[in-house]
């Protein structure tokens, strides 16, 4: 048994474990993973008539045979890659406390200690839930003649199955889709019947483009329990033809379940993608820090703000290389942007007369910085850090070491852009509309959508 998953048979009930708890050494019974709700035939039925299928086509069947295999080991991997994800996160934190620590010391500042009170919270309870009881119900296959359709393309069959399906006229094909609504409620206080919390995510996904979308009511509160998710069922349609007959074709559709899988079946996209998810450093807990500190400059508000942000900066350049600070920008930007794409890109599936979903995309991101602003000055000491490296952090340790012999306070916007003055050689003007050229030019490298 792999060290890695150490633990994981514990997390029934680790909601309310410490950390330490959760990386425990139990050992992990796979068998916690083999829910009843994914053993024995999947029902087949024919999408047309709406009864079951009678047919012998080799693919549907061979299809269908393995369809339980494959969502099972999908929900497998779910956990154990969510795990990972989380240790990942534990780890991270360890060596970011002991670098911060490290360029604290000479400043003087105290230990630098996260707050760990309500980490990973609700991810935790999404993998209590997933190793006792599945998310997802996937009721029936749907088996549809893609030769009988397109003897009567663009026309959709009179089945209550055809919602699911479309006619698309710039391909000239048929595409299948799967919709689910995702519920969540808990009672807050157990005492209090009327203290309820009640939300839902309402999500599709083209199964044939794996384009879709991603609607979320509200976010979840960092206290949802494991029993608050509702099973969410659905059905799942494929397409199959006599003119194609072939092992190639079954195993198409089932590495297209499996990808289709990936999207629809990623409960944990109810906090945030996974891309985004665990990065960005510490950046609350680094300016809670300093904010704590005695630091002799006159404005306290926007310098705590800046010097976390950069101290946070230089911790992730040195444990993950600034590639991890823009690739999060970048990814930030296209689902902050953007927040209702699931999968490769949005498609809001309005098949059907009363569908009328609306939502925003925006493709193409592109990331403008201006030296003089919050937002722009990070990336002018990013620039600076990667010039300069700890020159830069020895010269704002002496001009705070000779602010506070001397008594007085310096102002600490001013002191940053003096040191970068003389750390460049040039007006800070100029040096800043330089970095945030070269910035620029780093985070485009990193667009999602190029």
């Amino acid at each position: 048994m792999p060290a890695l998953l150490g633990g994981l048979l514990s997390l029934t009930g680790f909601a309310q474990n410490n950390d330490d708890e959760f990386l425990g050494d139990s050992a992990l019974m796979m068998d916690a993973f083999n829910v009843s709700v994914y053993g024995g035939e999947i029902p087949i039925i024919d999408g047309i008539s709406g009864k079951k299928y009678k047919g012998d086509h080799p693919v549907v069947i061979d299809f269908a045979l393995s369809f339980n295999k494959l969502l099972l080991g999908y929900h497998k991997k779910l956990v154990v890659d969510e795990y990972k994800h989380m240790e990942y996160r534990l780890k991270l934190g360890d060596a970011f406390e002991t670098e911060m620590n490290k360029i604290g010391g000479p400043f003087g500042f105290k230990t630098f200690k996260l707050n760990r009170t309500d980490w990973m919270s609700r991810e935790k309870a999404i993998v209590s839930r997933l190793i006792n009881k599945p998310f997802f119900r996937i009721n029936s296959l749907i088996a549809w003649d893609l030769d009988q359709l397109n003897e009567t393309a663009p026309n959709k069959p009179k089945s209550k199955h055809a919602v699911d399906i479309h006619f698309n006229p710039e391909s000239q094909t048929w595409d299948r889709r799967v919709t689910a609504r995702w519920n969540v409620f808990f009672h807050r206080n157990p005492n209090n019947p009327n203290n309820a919390f009640i939300t839902h995510k309402d999500q599709g996904l083209n199964l044939d483009t794996n384009r879709g979308f991603h609607l979320i009511e509200q976010g979840l509160p960092g206290n949802v329990p494991p029993h608050a998710f509702k099973e969410v069922k659905l059905t799942y349609p494929i397409f199959y033809s006599d003119s194609n007959i072939t092992e190639e074709e079954l195993f198409r559709l089932q590495q297209t379940f499996v990808a289709n899988l990936y999207h629809i079946y990623d409960p944990f996209s109810w906090v945030a993608r996974r891309d985004t998810r665990f990065r960005g450093g510490f950046r609350t807990d680094c300016q809670e820090f300093i904010e704590k500190q005695k630091i002799p400059v006159s404005d306290r508000k926007y310098f705590d703000t800046m010097f976390s942000r950069f101290l946070s900066d230089v911790v992730t350049i040195r444990l993950q290389g600034a590639e991890e600070i823009y690739d999060l920008h970048m990814v930030g930007k296209r689902f902050g942007e953007s927040p209702s794409i699931l999968g490769t890109g949005l498609d809001l599936l309005n098949w059907n007369p009363k569908e009328k979903r609306e939502a925003q995309d925006k493709p193409e991101s592109v990331a403008k910085l201006h030296h003089n602003n919050g937002w722009g000055f990070r990336y002018v000491m990013i620039d600076a850090y990667q010039q300069f490296g700890n020159r830069l952090l020895n010269e704002i340790y002496a001009k705070l070491t000779l602010a506070e012999r001397a008594g007085k306070k310096i102002n600490g916007k001013q002191t940053l852009q003096a040191i970068l003055t003389d750390l460049s050689g040039m007006p800070f003007n100029e040096y800043g509309k330089q970095a945030t050229q070269r910035q620029e030019a780093f985070l485009a490298d990193h667009r999602v959508s190029k």
